[in-house]
Order: structure tokens, then sequence, then C-alpha cells
């Protein structure tokens, strides 16, 4: 196996993954787009047509922020246990392929073991309403 060609596809994701978890640091959210909004709202003119639009943007976006802050939550402990399968998936894939042979079996283990942490991750890492247990409330 070529561990460099390996290597350089490593460094290309961890590059990629790192520009756009930048990009969507910088990108204004929540409380800093309602500040940047209130003073856009200030420097607009009283009689422009815009005010009355832009002030019901500004109230709706702080009361969903006070809906999503005061009951939607993610479930630590899911998000936990859904990377712990993740990794161990991800073990036991890299087995198989570091030593080939019979441990080519320990890919069906691991590729379910990862579609358990993966169906996990996308069910508890999402905002949900949640009771004190951590499970999803029915809207």
């Amino acid at each position: 196996m070529d561990w460099g060609a390996l290597a350089s596809v490593g460094v290309a994701v961890v590059g990629v993954g790192g520009v756009m978890i930048e990009r969507r640091r910088r990108e204004p959210r929540g409380r800093e787009r309602i500040k940047s909004d209130l003073e856009l709202l200030e420097l607009l003119p009283q009689d422009s047509s815009m005010v009355p639009v832009l002030r019901g943007h500004i109230e709706d976006s702080i009361k969903q922020i006070i809906e999503v802050e005061d009951k939607k939550r993610r479930d630590p402990f899911g998000v936990v246990l859904a990377i712990i399968f993740i990794l161990i998936a991800a073990s036991l894939i890299a087995a198989s392929f570091i030593n080939g042979g019979l441990y080519w079996w320990l890919t069906v283990p691991g590729a379910v073991t990862g579609i358990f942490g993966l169906a996990g991750l996308a069910q508890d890492a999402t905002k949900r309403n949640r009771d004190e247990r951590g499970r999803p409330i029915a809207e």
C-alpha cells in the first residue's frame, strides 16, 4: 500500500475541512447578525419603507434565538456514544486494510458499527426539543 498517496489525501481532507470550519466561523450568526441589523436600522432614514420590514425581521430573529436557546438542545451522551461507534468502525476497517487476508471480514462488523454510529450522530447532534433524559419530544 502506498502510504504517501494516503497521507496526501488525508492532508487535503483536513485542509478542506479547516477552510470550511473557518468560513463558517467568520459568518455572522445569531446575536451578531441581529446587532448588525440593528445598526443598519439606525442608519436608515425613518421615512424609508424598509424600516418596518427590517424591524419585523429583527423581532422575528430575536424570538427565534430565544426559543432555540431555551428549548432546543443536543444530547451530549448520545453524541459521544456515536463518535465512539464511528471510531470503533474506523479501527476495524483500518485493521482489515492493513492486515489483509482473512482480516477483510472485519469490514462487515465495521460497516454495521459505522452505520449505527452515523445514525446516532445524526439523531443526537441535531438540536431538538428534548426531555430530561435527552429523548426527542414530538412537536
